[in-house]
């Protein structure tokens, strides 16, 4: 099934999916919420969803994801504490969602499901360090570009004002590097 892409074997993606439920989420729908510890950790299944949190009355993204893509909030799932994010759907979600305390279980028990579970925390930090060099390093335009390019068609995903606030512009400075294209 859908954990079968992950490089598991038979047993182990039984063992997951036992200890987990596919559930769907509506459209706009927040299911992390920021300071609170959140419970559970998700595979996105179809759909997409973004990672977002309130500076100053400001809705702020830092992070989309898609299929395929493990969520959860950091702070809770590694130290049990309350999050920093908000966690949205932008579209309808279909999501597999393990509680972190069973997950933690099961790695406890299976070195081949603990090995999965932290290549998947590694993954998810690889892309924040590299999505923090590159807002430290890229101009908007190049980082528009490539998350065009790593994200065919995200523009009808995803509303444009998302992704200025992705990208750390306004949607007017947006609008200008998409002319130009």
């Amino acid at each position: 099934m859908f954990l079968g892409n992950f490089g598991l074997s038979q047993d182990s993606t039984q063992q997951l999916l036992d200890k987990g439920t596919v559930i769907t989420i509506g459209k706009n729908k927040t299911f992390i919420h920021e300071g609170k510890i959140e419970k559970h950790s998700y595979l996105i299944l179809s759909g997409c969803a973004k990672a977002h949190l309130n500076h100053d009355g400001k809705d702020i993204n830092f992070w989309f994801g898609f299929e395929g893509d493990f969520l959860f909030s950091f702070n809770s799932k590694i130290y049990r504490q309350p999050g920093y994010e908000n966690i949205s759907t932008l579209e309808e979600c279909k999501l597999w969602r393990i509680s972190n305390e069973e997950l933690n279980e099961i790695n406890h028990n299976s070195l081949e499901i603990s090995n999965w579970s932290r290549k998947m925390t590694e993954m998810e930090l690889v892309k924040t360090e590299k999505r923090l060099i590159d807002l430290q390093t890229k101009p908007a335009a190049v980082r528009y570009e490539e998350l065009i390019q790593n994200h065919p068609g995200i523009t009808n995903r995803i509303s444009l004002g998302n992704i200025a606030s992705y990208l750390g512009i306004s949607q007017v400075s947006l609008s200008r590097i998409r002319r130009q294209q």
